[in-house]
């Protein structure tokens, strides 16, 4: 009897625990599949905020769009674009929104009503006193969004260094050295002359196709035509960070302690501004083929797109590649027939003091004298002071003016008009500068842009009103940095936009870099109402 017991008792034992292992189990299963759901729903939320960030700072976007376009027919001039003139944040390819999707890269101009005559018509002219170089600030439900510009023409084209004739080639050599030379002279981490040196030989290098190995492979390039190429240009500026010498730490702007930036190799070089085009249906792919007679031409560096049998767009430029095809009136179309473009000329009123120092030797222009135009351009216009003085703005106007721009403005600057205007500079007389450097003087600078880089942030703030401490401090919360890069062409004289490369995340947010940093004010956060 006493065995029957002790052999049911262990038969409950093992039943016992043979339950409590499958619980075990059923428990971890059931927990599995609850982290699993979890993370399957924390994954679906994060992309559908992503995309819903997206879709605000590419709405947002169209307004700055039509700044950049109606500045080139004056309409944007005063200071103030469509956003008070009708225009609405609408999602892209809604009515009013500016957005034309029958070709998808075009951005057609909305009906606006006709303005009133400027007294200096800036239509040609551009700088950072116009309306799409202003920080702009948009909210959208949850998001609020603020945009940056950066004027390409206002940057060194390395292209340049892809010249074939050789005087010209040394001469730009010199020229993107003397720019890296000077780049961080103000900083501790400064890039001494034989370093700069260093680092263009190194540039040339990856250019160079006889250089590439399997070590250092040449990324594929959308040129078919089988000829031996003598340069490989860059698909993308980023693609610098690939070469020995080149970090991000060098390539992107950094933010210093005191509210200092310190410039990267972003800020002063591209490769995006556009050469002069022959005549639609041009292609040469051999950089040999370049007139050394033309200062503009870098070859097939940006050979322009041309249209295929089926209407497909076909270019040697990957940044032109991957267009819809041209329908109607919209997208590309007439874009080969463009108005005289600006070409790689810089833009005097845009180009970053490195820019503005190392495009000519000490011998030819003085440092004195290149830092008398940056002096010039950062003195108060009072003309331009008095206008805005006495402007009368309506007051649904004036609020949304402030919701957008903000309340507080600086004071107008003096911009170049011309490059005349460098004569009312000391040391810039006729009898001052002689014929050789004045002829290169013509050749290098202009005043007007027409490729630009359009960054979008949008914050998904989560922590109320945020009110930043210094100049350079970031919304907390979830954020999404995008950027899009468009060529505003003149079409038989409207204006059109041509994605030359479409949105694309970026790493890092982007500043306006001040030229003379040390001498901010003390900070005072932007108030809007």
């Amino acid at each position: 009897m006493k065995l029957k017991v002790h052999v049911a008792s262990r038969d409950s034992g093992i039943i016992l625990i043979l339950t409590l292992f499958t619980l075990f189990i059923v428990i971890a299963l059931i927990t599995q599949l609850s982290l699993g759901s979890e993370v399957l729903y924390q994954s679906s939320r994060n992309y559908s905020v992503k995309m819903q960030m997206r879709l605000a700072g590419e709405s947002a976007s169209q307004e700055l769009f039509t700044l950049i376009r109606d500045d080139a027919s004056g309409e944007a001039s005063s200071g103030l674009s469509a956003a008070l003139s009708g225009g609405q944040f609408a999602l892209p390819g809604m009515e009013g929104a500016g957005f034309d999707m029958s070709g998808g890269a075009g951005l057609e101009e909305p009906e606006i009503g006709e303005s009133e005559p400027e007294e200096n018509d800036d239509s040609q002219v551009d700088s950072f006193e116009d309306a799409w170089a202003k920080p702009m600030r948009i909210q959208m439900g949850e998001y609020q969004i603020t945009t940056f510009v950066d004027d390409e023409n206002g940057k060194f084209h390395l292209g340049q260094l892809c010249v074939s004739n050789i005087e010209e080639q040394e001469a730009a050599i010199e020229r993107a050295e003397r720019i890296i030379d000077l780049l961080r002279e103000d900083f501790d981490d400064d890039i001494s002359e034989s370093d700069a040196r260093v680092i263009v030989g190194n540039i040339m290098d990856w250019l160079n196709p006889e250089f590439r190995d399997i070590d250092w492979p040449a990324a594929p390039r959308l040129n078919t035509d089988e000829v031996e190429d003598t340069f490989l240009l860059l698909n993308t500026l980023e693609e610098l960070m690939l070469i020995e010498g080149i970090g991000a730490d060098l390539f992107y702007d950094q933010v210093r302690e005191g509210s200092m930036i310190a410039p990267g190799l972003e800020s002063v070089f591209t490769i995006y501004t556009l050469p002069q085009f022959e005549e639609p249906g041009f292609q040469d792919n051999n950089a040999d083929s370049v007139s050394s007679d033309d200062t503009n031409a870098i070859g097939d560096a940006i050979a322009p797109p041309m249209q295929g049998e089926e209407g497909e767009v076909e270019s040697s430029n990957p940044q032109l590649s991957g267009m819809p095809p041209l329908e109607g009136e919209g997208g590309l179309a007439g874009v080969l027939e463009t108005d005289p473009i600006v070409g790689l000329k810089i833009n005097i009123n845009t180009a970053p003091r490195a820019v503005m120092q190392g495009l000519f030797p000490t011998y030819r222009l003085s440092r004195s004298q290149s830092e008398s135009v940056i002096e010039w351009r950062n003195e108060v216009d009072e003309d331009a002071l008095e206008r805005q003085q006495d402007e009368i703005v309506e007051q649904e106007d004036a609020e949304l003016r402030e919701s957008i721009f903000g309340l507080d403005q600086e004071e107008p600057k003096k911009i170049f008009r011309e490059l005349t205007d460098l004569e009312q500079i000391p040391g810039f007389e006729s009898d001052n500068v002689d014929p050789e450097t004045q002829l290169e003087i013509d050749s290098l600078l202009g005043v007007q842009s027409e490729v630009f880089s359009v960054y979008v942030y949008v914050h998904a703030n989560s922590y109320g009103e945020f009110e930043p401490d210094d100049y350079y401090q970031e919304t907390p919360g979830i954020s999404l940095k995008m950027r899009a890069i468009v060529w505003r062409c003149m079409v038989e004289g409207e204006a059109k936009l041509v994605y030359l490369r479409n949105w694309h995340a970026v790493p890092n947010t982007r500043w306006r870099i001040p030229d003379y940093q040390r001498d901010l004010p003390s900070f005072r956060p932007q108030r809007y109402e």
